[in-house]
């Protein structure tokens, strides 16, 4: 019952207006502790409730205090004493000591007024979608001789784009390159991760604008990314290797895209230190080798285009990227993942006839069931017309045209046999990848799909289906946790126990709040609660950030106690 006296507030003066309604303030009476909250301030009357703070869930006890005229003390009324209890304070500091006259009470009691409400409040940043979005479109971060960069995509099947821009292989010239950047409205300076997210299409066709990609930037820069969606050059003629010099260009562009966005960090408020790659098919593909090849592990096809820093020369930085969303894409050789200890993230149908899950031939299967007459034909003419200079057409090559240009058998190999593996070298799905990951030590996630379905985030017309958000999410998910290896997790530290504590290894600064409740002890790691028993609802919250800056809010309520 002592309790009741906390009513009384400390101040330098006592009187109504240093109180305020929601205020609280904690003592310890008989080796308990005693909570106060002031619920209603009129004339000289003070109202509200006392708790016995001892336990998670405090039951109210209501009580009445009547300042009296000089404003030095007053009357207390509480169901916990018998009858009314006349009480004088005096304010020392932060305390206010309380002399009472009642047998109930002991003789003084101190009150320590709460500190008010750390209103400090920050986000799941890079977590929950809640930044307005800038975008800047067709930014130039490179200029270099290609057949083209955009190719927007078309309910058709491969083989149909293929035919559609055939004659446009004959010759390159010079493309501008560029790129297409999301970035999260804050009113802070803090930098935030880049991820680079490079559109599929067989190195042919696709675009930086697809509506997945731009929907999949904004919301990563919703969440605080900088997001980029990347155009890169594409287009190759059926010859021996042209498929792997179309990946290596776009590995160069991509290489010099990321030297750009990291030579440009402050203007983009781009943390260097957090880059991720992001890709589907030939974007994926794109996105692992910028993360792992490097100059000395290149195809022996692809030496003749350059370095892989070729581009951009002035932007001499260079970069780590710390994780890869790799969606149903391959690599050449296993052996590039050795070049980094990055890690990967993959999604893949286990019979994809595209890209290969396993090892294998990439567009095989597909290719040989969609070859018509007229689409041989137009490929055979094309060859047949090209200087055999180009890209070095072999003999063997041109030997096999004029079977390529007769008349297919029952069961279609004339194209897929003694042609396409010319144009098509093995590759190493995301199976085999995953595998060299987990026996290297490297962290490494697979989402194996059942099926034979390539592209999972769209229907066979191209049109978003649900799986596009689990990707979305998971992804997130992945980062995150690269980003933050250690997050807060914030729990009880046993059932009914007042005392809260997470996880303080990657913190650097912690504030805590209670909704239906007070804070009665905190340090930055653990905090100790009551929570009062007649409030609508209880929440406990901590929110601050980690030492990379990046924000962080996690919080628990009723279900969770």
């Amino acid at each position: 019952m002592l309790f009741l006296l906390t009513m009384m507030f400390a101040c330098d003066k006592i009187n109504k207006p240093t109180f305020s309604v929601g205020d609280c303030f904690v003592t310890s009476v008989n080796n308990k502790d005693v909570a106060i909250r002031i619920d209603e301030l009129r004339d000289n009357n003070i109202k509200g409730k006392i708790y016995y703070a001892d336990s998670l869930f405090a039951t109210p006890h209501p009580f009445i205090f009547t300042i009296s005229n000089n404003g030095e003390g007053g009357s207390l009324e509480t169901p916990i004493v018998s009858r009314p209890v006349k009480i004088k304070w005096n304010a020392q500091g932060n305390q206010l000591v309380c002399k009472c006259r009642s047998r109930e009470l002991p003789r003084e009691i101190v009150l320590e007024q709460c500190a008010p409400r750390d209103t400090t409040l920050y986000h799941r940043q890079l977590c929950d979608p809640i930044y307005a979005v800038k975008d800047t479109l067709n930014v130039e971060y490179a200029r270099a001789d290609g057949y083209w960069t955009s190719y927007p995509d078309e309910d058709k099947s491969f083989a149909e784009i293929y035919a559609g821009r055939l004659m446009q292989l004959k010759k390159k010239t010079e493309q501008s390159l560029r790129m297409d950047i999301y970035e999260p409205v804050d009113d802070y300076d803090a930098l935030h991760p880049v991820v680079l997210m490079i559109h599929g299409g067989a190195f042919y066709n696709g675009d930086k604008q697809d509506s997945t990609y731009v929907k999949w930037c904004r919301h990563y820069a919703s969440m605080g990314y900088v997001a980029v969606s990347l155009n890169y050059r594409m287009g190759f003629p059926p010859f021996r290797g042209a498929i792997d010099r179309a990946g290596y260009r776009a590995t160069q562009d991509a290489n010099a895209a990321l030297r750009f966005l990291v030579h440009n960090a402050h203007k983009y408020r781009i943390n260097p230190d957090l880059i991720f790659t992001w890709g589907t098919s030939a974007g994926a593909v794109t996105a692992l080798n910028v993360a792992f090849m490097n100059d000395s592990n290149r195809p022996e096809s692809v030496v003749k285009e350059g370095k892989i820093n070729k581009l951009a020369p002035e932007c001499p930085e260079t970069f780590h990227v710390r994780a890869v969303a790799n969606m149903w894409g391959a690599v050449h050789d296993t052996a590039i993942l050795a070049n980094n200890h990055t890690a990967i993230i993959s999604f893949h149908s286990d019979r994809d006839g595209i890209v290969p899950y396993g090892y294998g031939i990439p567009f095989k299967d597909e290719l040989i069931s969609t070859m018509t007459k007229e689409i041989r034909r137009k490929i055979a003419r094309f060859l047949l017309e090209v200087d055999n200079a180009i890209d070095n057409v072999s003999d063997l090559l041109h030997n096999s045209i004029s079977n390529y240009s007769m008349e297919p058998n029952s069961t279609n190999r004339s194209f897929g046999d003694p042609l396409w593996e010319l144009v098509f070298t093995p590759m190493y799905g995301s199976s085999c990848i995953h595998a060299y990951q987990k026996n290297h030590g490297v962290r490494s996630k697979l989402i194996p799909v059942p099926g034979t379905k390539h592209s999972l985030h769209v229907d066979e017309h191209r049109n978003i289906v649900p799986y596009f958000y689990t990707i979305q999410d998971t992804v997130a998910s992945f980062f995150y946790s690269v980003i933050i290896p250690s997050p807060v997790d914030l729990h009880q530290e046993s059932t009914g126990s007042q005392w809260f504590s997470i996880n303080r290894v990657d913190v650097d600064e912690v504030h805590w709040q209670v909704d239906g409740g007070m804070l009665l002890e905190t340090s930055d790691g653990s905090a100790r609660v009551v929570f009062f028993r007649d409030a609508p609802h209880h929440v406990l919250r901590v929110s601050g950030r980690y030492k990379n800056g990046v924000e962080f809010l996690e919080e628990l309520d009723d279900r969770s106690f």
